[in-house]
């Protein structure tokens, strides 16, 4: 969609990439193929050493640093602050996508605490858990 200045805003170019992608999955595959996502680009990315982001990744046993979880290193997210840039540790990425739904914030993350013993939740984290606590 052109807009006031006949040129796409980042929304429209994003839902435009998008589409793309999921239209032309095989393209995506052959560029990953020549070019894979490399530690070293993924390190760059966030202004941090390859040597740096193992130091993270082993002080942490090898597992996420929220839900402790075993990550590959390949398979993780490096997980940062949004205003300074900061890198703060390795996360699986189900954990980093969280806290960014949770704005990054200790408040809504606590009152989400809150509202979960208040209102039941599924144990303790565990793998396997269906019981609902109270």
């Amino acid at each position: 969609m052109r807009h006031l200045t006949k040129s796409p805003c980042n929304h429209c170019l994003y839902l435009a990439h998008r589409d793309w992608t999921a239209r032309n999955p095989e393209r995506i595959h052959e560029y990953r193929a020549r070019d894979p996502w490399t530690l070293a680009k993924r390190c760059a990315r966030r202004g941090i050493s390859p040597e740096e982001l193992i130091v993270a990744y082993e002080a942490q046993r090898k597992c996420c640093a929220i839900c402790e979880s075993a990550i590959s290193l390949m398979d993780s997210a490096i997980d940062h602050n949004h205003e300074t840039g900061e890198f703060r540790g390795v996360l699986c990425k189900t954990c980093n996508r969280a806290l960014g739904l949770f704005r990054d914030s200790p408040k809504i993350l606590e009152r989400a605490t809150n509202y979960l013993n208040t209102k039941g939740h599924y144990g303790n984290g565990s793998e396997g858990t269906t019981e609902i606590s109270r």
